[in-house]
């Protein structure tokens, strides 16, 4: 029996383009980029490899970094990321290398950001840069992903957080707060005015409450356009005394 082998090159864009959906975009980009086959690089130009890419994945508990070495991380920031920048609409980053990323381009069409493993150091550093503070944070995300590693620092991450996040934030529609667990959301903090924990842009929000009566702080009209709430009630006692009848649920 003869044998045949059939190269990439050898099938048509129909079959390749059905391979690659199976395959992750991250590693598309890595392995195709740049290759000088002008047919495979069209294919792996087209939005549906570039507009959402995953730099992160998830092991057995905790979130992993893809950009393993600085090897990797160069080729992305120097040569894949400025050419497919105003092609990219979405960005899942491991929060320590966040920077890095964000600043390889200039992304014109992002909207969507996950932040995996954020630290209270890190959430500084990424939320008091001036360049993402008063630019892409404020002006273009619209649905946040944040989550959390649970160590000792857990509590001041997440006040730190809770603290600035609508501030930075104007344009946010969605937004999950979790644990880097990923199954559990983050308790809200509420330690603060109610003025600098509001938005009138915020339609979805996924979170954990300590107890029944903050989820009146919730519902206040601090979040006025709230459309959909997803919450994770850690204690269901219900304060009744606590309770009086002032808030409008009509948008929930």
């Amino acid at each position: 029996m003869e044998c045949s082998y059939v190269q990439l090159d050898d099938l048509p864009d129909e079959i390749l383009l059905i391979i690659f959906k199976k395959l992750d975009n991250f590693d598309i980009l890595h392995s195709f980029h740049g290759v000088t086959n002008r047919r495979l690089n069209r294919i792996i130009h087209d939005p549906l490899f570039t507009s959402n890419i995953n730099f992160v994945t998830w092991s057995s508990d905790k979130f992993l970094n893809k950009l393993s070495s600085n090897v990797i991380l160069n080729r992305f920031c120097l040569q894949i990321l400025p050419d497919i920048s105003v092609k990219i609409k979405l960005l899942h980053l491991e929060s320590s290398l966040a920077k890095n990323i964000l600043r390889a381009a200039d992304y014109p069409n992002l909207y969507g950001l996950g932040l995996y493993n954020t630290s209270g150091k890190t959430a500084r550093r990424l939320f008091t840069d001036k360049r993402f503070s008063t630019g892409i944070f404020k002006k273009q995300i619209t649905r946040l992903i944040i989550t959390t590693p649970k160590d000792k620092n857990y509590w001041f991450t997440i006040v730190k957080i809770c603290s600035c996040i609508f501030s930075i934030f104007n344009k946010l529609t969605h937004l999950i707060f979790s644990e880097s667990l990923y199954e559990n959301y983050v308790p809200l903090s509420f330690y603060f005015p109610s003025r600098s924990f509001s938005s009138s842009s915020l339609l979805v929000l996924n979170i954990k409450i300590q107890h029944f009566l903050l989820l009146l702080y919730i519902l206040d009209g601090r979040f006025s356009q709230l459309h959909t709430l997803t919450v994770d009630l850690i204690n269901n006692c219900i304060y009744t005394n606590l309770i009086e009848n002032k808030v409008s649920f009509k948008r929930i």
